[in-house]
């Protein structure tokens, strides 16, 4: 018996859930042991978790939906299905829609800076940790001239060169200006996204009538995913993004046409190789998307293309090292090799099991969420590769499989941290992804429910109202007085004095330690607070002013050096600064449960000297 479309759809749908739902049960199966060569003490290490684990579960729970769905599809739908027609697909000359994306678009970048410059940039205090990821290291390279020589960063060259480059262009050395380098990058971000929907909309969106539709809700979906928050900025699109977007501002132009675009190969390698240097993370997915596009481009014979993007890194990455030298670049390969290997057992947290974790676990529901988030990106994107050329009229199906799998592989910012916030960002392209095809096929339903109510004259006037709507959401985020005294109020923000923004106890042991520290020319810290040298305007004794993440054997060893050779009389030992463990039900482990051997170091060498509040300070043995 032949079976209707219906009942093959049905079948496939709820072969998938019940996939999806083995998949589940079997997550917590999935069990390796751990291995911990580096000897790195962290909460899963001290019980016995490997992280590993989480990403094998990923694969498996992405993985077999995913599959079942695609030979399904196949078996039942089109057996006549191949890849070779998805990779050898001729890319078709896009219509850009007219000059009527023009005023939209004016209007978006007129709201994106009217908001930009009604913010109140007096409402944070000073966080000494995620404030102090970049204030010292900063403070460290203005002092000694040196990047990774001079920090052990944990995110990349961000930390350091975001707020310098700030500190420079205005002038003055605060927190206030440092600040603003992040904030300013988030207004940057949110340009970005409105090229970026410019380009889905002109380049992939199917029905030229519908374009200014699609582009304006696309539009207004996209930049209310980001906020100006710092300097935690975990919202779904982050400036960390940044270079994430700007990537597939000029990836999607490759996909537009079979001509040999120059231009376009040229600034991915740009991109490629800058990312890497300021975000170890979204540099190596952009670089593991390109490696992917390098052997796709050999498939379908695209020599000159891909002869371009290798001489264009080669050529970025000489420039680069040339640049900042070639001590600072192996510091820098140095650094970001033991950040790959030993990131996740420092700052790692167990990934909830989907769907039995909901009310047994505080971030259960979000987790599942984003699973399924990327679930269903997976799926659009398969079904995207049955459709044939009479549902849509201009196929960019290997866009789509590489944005995917752009999308697959950056839920390891959540597989490696599972909290709240990197869950949170790890959903940004999944939703970006399922936003198109929804709201493809949600104008397609309303273009066929109401012939022709979504002509190009309608559609305009449709697009309008939504931006006036758009506008009356978020009229909140509108100050014009604010405007007018934007430049004033800056001014005032970046010369407000550090003492603004810690409270008095903070502020009175600064004065203390910088008191008795006012002979030497550094800091030691070996705690979570990593402002104090920023406080105290003083590079940090070593370059682990984040102490934790010299967790591993060798790094402690290295550690103890630095402190060997600055011989610092005082040590910050203990203080009440913030445990980014903290998530954790149990009690985390302190930096000096962290680092056995620069404990034992220090408490051989160092005694006790004062408590101020829950300060500890120790002193250098006689």
């Amino acid at each position: 018996m032949q079976l209707s479309n219906t009942y093959k759809n049905l079948i496939i749908l709820l072969t998938t859930l019940i996939a999806i739902i083995v998949a589940s049960f079997f997550w917590d199966k999935i069990l390796l042991p751990l291995k911990n060569p580096l000897e790195i003490t962290g909460p899963l290490s001290i019980s016995g978790y490997n992280p590993s684990n989480d990403t094998v579960r990923y694969l498996f729970f992405i993985t077999l939906p995913l599959s079942v769905f695609f030979l399904l599809k196949i078996f039942l739908k089109d057996k006549t299905f191949s890849l070779k027609n998805i990779f050898y697909e001729k890319f078709e000359e896009v219509e850009t829609g007219g000059s009527f994306f023009l005023i939209p678009f004016i209007i978006f970048i007129i709201l994106i800076i009217f908001q930009f410059l009604s913010l109140d940039l007096f409402s944070y205090r000073l966080d000494t940790l995620h404030d102090g990821d970049f204030l010292t290291p900063a403070q460290n390279y203005i002092s000694k001239n040196k990047l990774w020589l001079a920090s052990y960063t944990v995110h990349g060259g961000s930390d350091i060169l975001y707020p310098v480059f700030m500190w420079k262009l205005l002038g003055v050395e605060s927190i206030g200006a440092a600040r603003f380098s992040f904030i300013f990058l988030i207004c940057l971000l949110k340009l970005l996204l409105i090229v970026l929907s410019y380009q889905f909309s002109k380049s992939l969106f199917f029905d030229s009538n519908k374009k200014i539709i699609f582009f304006v809700i696309f539009t207004s979906i996209l930049i209310t995913m980001s906020d100006y928050t710092v300097p935690l900025n975990y919202s779904y699109f982050s400036y960390r993004d940044i270079y994430i977007i700007l990537f597939l501002i000029f990836f999607i132009e490759l996909f537009t046409t079979n001509k040999f675009q120059t231009t376009n190969s040229i600034f991915i390698s740009l991109i490629a190789t800058v990312s890497i240097i300021f975000h170890i993370d979204i540099g190596f997915y952009i670089n593991f998307i390109l490696i992917f596009y390098l052997f796709y481009l050999s498939i379908i014979k695209k020599y000159k293309e891909l002869i371009v993007i290798l001489i264009s890194t080669i050529t970025f990455w000489l420039v680069l090292i040339n640049i900042v030298g070639f001590e600072e670049f192996r510091a820098f390969l140095s650094h970001t090799k033991n950040m790959i290997l030993s990131v996740d057992l420092m700052h790692g947290l167990k990934h909830p099991t989907p769907f039995f974790s909901i009310n047994e676990t505080e971030y259960g529901a979000r987790a599942t969420r984003g699973l399924l988030l990327q679930i269903i990106a997976g799926l659009f994107t398969l079904n995207y590769l049955f459709l044939n050329k009479k549902k849509i009229s201009s196929s960019k199906k290997m866009f789509f499989v590489f944005l995917f799998m752009l999308s697959f592989i950056m839920y390891k910012n959540a597989l490696g941290r599972s909290d709240s916030n990197h869950l949170r960002m790890s959903a940004d392209i999944p939703i970006l992804i399922n936003c198109f095809f929804v709201l493809n096929y949600f104008l397609i339903f309303i273009e066929k429910k109401f012939n022709n109510i979504l002509s190009k004259k309608y559609s305009s006037y449709f697009a309008y109202f939504v931006i006036i709507l758009f506008i009356f959401i978020n009229t909140k985020n509108y100050n014009i007085n604010k405007t007018i005294n934007f430049n004033k109020n800056l001014s005032k923000y970046i010369n407000l004095k550090d003492e603004s923004f810690i409270d008095i106890k903070t502020n009175n042991f600064i004065k203390y330690f910088g008191k008795i520290n006012e002979n030497s020319d550094c800091v030691q810290i070996f705690t979570f607070d990593l402002a104090v040298p920023y406080l105290l305007k003083k590079p940090s004794c070593s370059k682990y002013f984040a102490s934790w993440l010299a967790s591993p054997r060798h790094k402690q060893k290295d550690y103890i050096i630095n402190i060997i050779n600055k011989q610092p009389n005082f040590i910050l030992y203990l203080s009440e600064g913030k445990n980014f463990d903290l998530t954790y039900k149990v009690e985390p482990p302190e930096v000096f449960e962290r680092l056995s051997l620069v404990n034992s170091y220090i408490l051989d060498n160092y005694k006790f000297y004062k408590q101020l509040d829950d300060y500890i300070i120790f002193k250098k043995s006689n």
